[in-house]
């Protein structure tokens, strides 16, 4: 299917430069020789021609914007909470990976949505350089913590949802601190390659645990 749309869209390039070329060739006429006759339909050839450069910008913008990721910037910690509610409540499973989830254990808003998930059968996982609070561990009962115990903390901070369903899984990945707190949201269209490093590292971080 990509590849039928890569030819029509490779066509209708060419069609827009063959009516364009004609176009040129016609005024051209026209400019040099003012006493030839008239030619008929020259208006609407340049019409054609205004219509078809739009259709085409119109047409790579909206491929191209098919493959850039969604961005956010957050000013205080709260727009960044509310994001990772509504993110993780979009998939079917997710996993936290954080230097920390002080984050975490003073919102008992998110808890209580991450615990509804795990009632209702959504795994979650939250993987840390270091062990955290019990307190969090028994408000997130049937949570999976996975620790590395890694003497140097990863500076990695991204959730992963639906990692589980390939070719479903949305990715967001922060940066920097508030008032310039940015997340990057990546699909399977804007960076299945992030994707792929994403649960390479998960995958990693569990054989490091479990071999401890």
């Amino acid at each position: 299917m990509q590849s039928l749309v890569k030819h029509t869209l490779y066509l209708f390039l060419w069609i827009t430069g063959l009516t364009a070329a004609m176009t040129l060739a016609g005024i051209g006429y026209v400019w040099f020789f003012p006493d030839a006759k008239e030619l008929p339909h020259l208006e609407w050839l340049i019409g054609s021609v205004i219509v078809e450069i739009i259709t085409v910008i119109l047409m790579l913008a909206k491929k191209g914007m098919k493959y850039l990721p969604d961005t956010q910037t957050d000013k205080v910690p709260k727009d960044t909470l509310k994001f990772m509610q509504d993110f993780i409540s979009t998939g079917t499973s997710a996993t936290v990976v954080s230097n920390r989830v002080s984050w975490l254990a003073g919102n008992d808003n998110l808890i209580s949505i991450l615990r509804s998930k795990i009632e209702n059968g959504t795994r979650i996982e939250i993987i840390t350089p270091r062990e955290v609070s019990e307190a969090l561990k028994e408000n997130l009962n049937g949570a999976s913590f996975i620790v590395t115990n890694e003497s140097t903390s990863p500076e990695a901070r991204f959730t992963l949802v639906n990692g589980d369903r390939s070719g479903a899984e949305k990715l967001a990945i922060a940066r920097g601190v508030h008032p310039d707190h940015e997340i990057t949201i990546f699909d399977n269209d804007s960076g299945p390659q992030i994707i792929a490093m994403a649960k390479d590292i998960i995958r990693k971080s569990k054989e490091l645990a479990n071999a401890q």
